[in-house]
């Protein structure tokens, strides 16, 4: 209930359609008061898709994620195994043309991959069931295996975890799925703005794991410049406000134990 509920909410309240609604509330009001009302919401739409398309405002919420939790400088030698976070695939068009048909964030199994290729020895687990709205009999770990054996994996090596559909149950159902044993080395696959919400939900099931970010969408040197492209400035707020709302989200529900893990997290984990 939590999971559909949050859906709907997003789906309301995610910039471009807030302002979208905004603005037909503020004709369809202005239409009905003959011109005397509905101004205000009209130019609260006008000025928010403004500022979205001229100001780096999603860019810069993204950055502030990306930059949270940066990739370890090297990797132990011996690694027990990889977590791979869903999100990579359309389950729906894979599902519709048989073979698995990737999005923008792909850079999470290809970085899986890349990491399982260096680390023979580790096991690759393919996280994540089916996160849409209306799900559609495809889980997202089982849309990407194929892709992974074709790589070259060793099916023997591959985990699949097929139930959850959220960061939260992607930890929770990943360790009671796998089990690992104390002191085992487990790296953690996602991409950079979704790392802090990913590496505190493990951390929150007692589960400590190296942070490997991947998948990085702003450029530090150059993407805070102003411009004037309304599509990739709600773009990239959409992305961001569904993250930042995450992470509120997931601190008041006690899914995680902070609300913006940082480099210290990890070496006091690494200590233990």
């Amino acid at each position: 209930m939590t999971f559909l509920f949050g859906k709907l909410v997003w789906t309301v309240v995610q910039p471009g359609n807030l302002f979208l609604l905004c603005l037909l509330a503020g004709l369809l009001i202005f239409l009905m008061s003959r011109g005397r009302r509905g101004k205000v919401l009209v130019g609260v739409a006008a000025v928010g898709f403004a500022l979205f398309a001229i100001a780096p405002i999603g860019q810069a919420m993204l950055l502030s994620l990306e930059e949270r939790l940066p990739r370890p400088a090297r990797l132990p030698d011996r690694i027990d195994g990889i977590l791979v976070l869903g999100g990579a695939v359309d389950p729906a068009l894979s599902l519709t043309y048989g073979e698995a048909v990737f999005n923008g964030s792909v850079a999470r199994l290809l970085g899986g991959i890349a990491l399982a290729r260096r680390h023979p020895e580790a096991k690759l687990a393919l996280i994540g069931g089916e996160g849409a709205f209306i799900p559609v009999g495809l889980p997202e770990s089982r849309a990407t295996l194929g892709f992974a054996v074709e790589q070259g994996i060793d099916p023997a090596c591959l985990i699949l975890e097929e139930r959850s559909r959220s960061t939260h149950e992607n930890a929770a159902y990943a360790k009671e799925m796998i089990r690992p044993a104390p002191g085992e080395t487990w790296v953690l696959v996602t991409s950079a703005f979704h790392m802090p919400r990913a590496f505190a939900s493990f951390a929150a099931v007692d589960w400590p794991v190296i942070p490997y970010p991947v998948d990085y969408k702003v450029d530090p040197r150059t993407g805070l410049r102003p411009r004037f492209n309304l599509l990739e400035g709600l773009g990239a707020g959409t992305l961001a406000g569904k993250e930042w709302a995450g992470l509120v989200g997931y601190r008041l529900m006690g899914w995680t134990r902070q609300l913006l893990p940082g480099p210290t997290e990890i070496k006091s984990r690494s200590a233990r």
